[in-house]
Parts: C-alpha cells; sequence; structure tokens
C-alpha cells in the first residue's frame, strides 16, 4: 500500500509578518543566487575547447570532468546541506555556499592540469548543491500558496538567465582574456553577493527564534531523512516524477553543455558567435520558465496533475526541435530550433517543483528539493554530459567532425521518457485524489 505524505503545514505566523518589500528583496536576491550559480556553472562549457587544447583531452575526458565528478559529488553533498538547511537559518547557508563555490570558480584559473580543473569543480559542486534547495525552501515559505508556482518559476527563470549570461559574458571575456584570468574574474563578485544575502535575506526562523520558548516544539522538527526516503519511495506520483528527474535533465544539459562546442566544431563559429547560444537560452528558458509559472498559479493550484499534464505537452513539442537543432544545416535555424526546445521543455521545471510541494509536508521541503536537484545534476551534468561526450567520441569514425550532432540527436530521446514518466504521475495523482474523495464520501 502506497505511504500517503504528511499534511504541508501552513505559512507561518513568522512568516506572514514579512513585509511584501522584504519578500521581493528576498526573492531578488535568491533569484540573483540562481544566476551566479549558472554563471559560473556554465563558463566550463565555453572554455572547453581553450582547455581540450591546453591539457589535449578528448570529449569523454571533458564530459568526466566538466560532468560526471560534479554530478556525484553534487549528489553526495546535496543531503547533507539539504538537512542543515530544513533545520538552520537559510540565508546563512546560501551565504556560505556561494562564497565557497565562488572561490572555487576562480581557482579553476589556477589548475596546472586537468586533475587541478577537477577538484576545482568538485568545490564547486559543494556549494551549488546546498545554496538552490535552502533558497527554494526559504522562497516557498515567506510567499502565500497561491503565489507559489510563480515564485518558483521567477527562480528557474533566474536560473535560466544565469545560463544565458554564463555563455554571453565567458565568451565576451574570453576575447581578450585568457581561459584562466576569465575563471577569476568571473568566480570572485560572488563573495559581495554572499554577505548581501546574509545580511539583507528575509529568515522567519531568526523571529521564530526569538519568541521560542526554551522547549521547543517537536513538529517543528526537521523529518529524520529515512522517513522522507520512505515518503518518496511510498508515493507512485513521486517514483515517476524522480524517473522525470532523470530523464529530462539528460537531455537537457546534453545539449546546453554541449551547445557552444557544436556550435563551433559543425558550424564554425568563432569566440563571439557563440554569444548566440547564450541569447538563445535567454529566450528560451526565460519565457518557458515564467510561463509555466503563471499557468501553475492559474490553473495547477486548484488542479495539482494540471502541472504534470503541463509539463508532458511541453517535452512532446519540444522534441522535434531538439532533431531540428541536432540537425539543421543552417546554424541560425538550429539556433531557432533551440530557442523553441528550450521553451517547450522548460514548461517541466517549475511545475513539478510545485506539484512535488503538494505532496510532502513542508518539514522536507529543501531536503525534498535537494534530493529532486541531486536527482537532476547527476542525471544531467553527471551523466548527460559525459554520454553525449562519450556518444561523440563513439560516432567520431562514422561522422567525423559531424559526431557530435548524432550524440544530441541520441541524447533527445529522454524527452519522450520524460513525457511518459508525467503522464503516469497525472495519473497517479488522480487516482489519489479519487481514493482521498472516496473516503471522505464514506
Amino acid at each position: 500500500m502506497a505511504t500517503q505524505p504528511l499534511p504541508a503545514r501552513p505559512q507561518s505566523e513568522a512568516a506572514k509578518s514579512i513585509s511584501p518589500f522584504r519578500r521581493n528583496l528576498t526573492l531578488a536576491l535568491i533569484g540573483l543566487v540562481a544566476i551566479i550559480n549558472y554563471v559560473d556553472r556554465q563558463a566550463f562549457t565555453v572554455l572547453m575547447e581553450d582547455i581540450k587544447t591546453e591539457f589535449v583531452l578528448n570529449d569523454t575526458v571533458l564530459g568526466l570532468i566538466g560532468g560526471l565528478v560534479f554530478g556525484v559529488i553534487y549528489a553526495l553533498a546535496a543531503i547533507p546541506i539539504a538537512r542543515i538547511a530544513d533545520r538552520t537559518d537559510r540565508p546563512l547557508v546560501i551565504a556560505i555556499c556561494l562564497g565557497f563555490w565562488s572561490l572555487a570558480t576562480a581557482a579553476c584559473g589556477l589548475a596546472a592540469n586537468a586533475w587541478h580543473i577537477a577538484i576545482a569543480r568538485m568545490g564547486i559542486a559543494v556549494g551549488e548543491s546546498g545554496s538552490g534547495p535552502a533558497g527554494v525552501a526559504l522562497a516557498a515559505e515567506i510567499f502565500p500558496d497561491n503565489r507559489r508556482v510563480l515564485v518558483l518559476g521567477t527562480i528557474q527563470a533566474a536560473s535560466s538567465i544565469g545560463l544565458s549570461v554564463g555563455v554571453v559574458l565567458t565568451a565576451w571575456l574570453a576575447t581578450f582574456l585568457s581561459w584562466r584570468h576569465t575563471f577569476i574574474a568571473i568566480g570572485l563578485p560572488g563573495i559581495l553577493l554572499a554577505l548581501l544575502v546574509y545580511f539583507l535575506a528575509a529568515e522567519p526562523r531568526r523571529k521564530e527564534k526569538l519568541e521560542a520558548s526554551s522547549s521547543s516544539k517537536t513538529d517543528d522538527a526537521p523529518i529524520p531523512l529515512g522517513e522522507a526516503v520512505r515518503i518518496i519511495a511510498g508515493t507512485p506520483a513521486l517514483r515517476w516524477l524522480a524517473l522525470l528527474c532523470i530523464a529530462v535533465p539528460m537531455t537537457g544539459f546534453g545539449f546546453l553543455m554541449w551547445g557552444p562546442s557544436f556550435l563551433q566544431r559543425v558550424h564554425g563559429f568563432n569566440m563571439q558567435e557563440v554569444t548566440w547560444f547564450g541569447w538563445a537560452i535567454l529566450a528560451g528558458l526565460v519565457s518557458g520558465n515564467l510561463t509555466a509559472g503563471w499557468l501553475g498559479d492559474q490553473y495547477g493550484s486548484r488542479h495539482p496533475r494540471f502541472n504534470a499534464i503541463l509539463a508532458a505537452s511541453g517535452l512532446l513539442i519540444a522534441v522535434p526541435f531538439a532533431a531540428g537543432f541536432a540537425l539543421l544545416p543552417n546554424a541560425y535555424a538550429a539556433i531557432a530550433c533551440f530557442v523553441v526546445l528550450k521553451f517547450a521543455m522548460t514548461l517541466w521545471m517549475a511545475p513539478t517543483i510545485a506539484l512535488t510541494f503538494t505532496l510532502v509536508p513542508v518539514r522536507m521541503r529543501a531536503t525534498i528539493n535537494s534530493l529532486m536537484n541531486a536527482i537532476v545534476i547527476l542525471s544531467g551534468i553527471g551523466f548527460g554530459f559525459i554520454v553525449a561526450g562519450a556518444l561523440s567520441d563513439a560516432y567520431s569514425q562514422a561522422f567525423g567532425a559531424n559526431s557530435l550532432r548524432y550524440a544530441l540527436l541520441t541524447m533527445s530521446s529522454g524527452l519522450i521518457v520524460g513525457a511518459f514518466a508525467c503522464i503516469m504521475a497525472a495519473r497517479s495523482v488522480a487516482r489519489a485524489k479519487e481514493k482521498e474523495n472516496a473516503t471522505v464520501a464514506i
């Protein structure tokens, strides 16, 4: 018999007392952290060709350094840091994580060999694994339920801006700086933002701590990790959403991480022309996340299964445009396909998070979000990055310089698997609702 999720706790009085200005300021700071997160992460993908040349690496090794090493460390670090965020000061957790990964990004510029870059990427993974779940959990608490999907969509849109800015800014800096100095210039500004987050972001727990008696309420304690895993494993919809978080990121990050190299190798783009890829990310992902947030708030708050249907529809629409990006001979037609691809396939993320939050108690939101993030990063940056690189190497004898085309085309199959998982998740939510209504009727 499926395990029933615990009821979600309503918004706390401390969260309700936060002024609209402070809420919006906190959301803006969380959004800026999300932007810096992806700027620092994306820098490696833009500079890969320079790193490959200097250290004489193949695509599989690049995928290992940039992807699998990053993804594994991210997954290992995500849960412990999320458990800390679920019971402590979340702006402090975000600030420490941001400062740590900013220094690690700058350290990439000091690398003497591929091993040094791999170690620095591990540091970036540790920092980035903790900030996202803490920020999402904080935003979900301080804003009312009827604005949650839009708020989460806004954070996802900020991440998309970071992906775009990461490509554009890195490519621009690399036109007059070496790849080493580019890493340093991109990494260090995050330390200032870390200070702003700690001192300016709202945290209801600070007020609750001041007002609490010496005996803390057991209802406010975070759910033990074993129970959280049991809830996830025992909820059919969450199991299907886990499959979604495996399949789609492998495709999405495969295209994102190899996109700059694809345009340079297959279409002959120089570093300045690669900025077009950054603008394509901005147009597709930001519009997709905001659209998903708006639609989720309009319809998903009343009908949770709508969120899964929206995600499945977007993924199916994305399939032909993924093929267009990989196969079209004209570079700018391919980039146009990429815009639509990213818009359509981005419709899954914010609704999926919001749907997940309806299935779990508030006290495990950072934990569940960290689990989702860990699955996404391990599947996407970890395996998606290295699998696409390994496929490119495997196809090189048959297709030569075009091997990356067919590697990306193969990766697009994850969209179909993800759409199927969304449909099954929607059916699971519907069945659970029918059982709930039948129980109430009895």
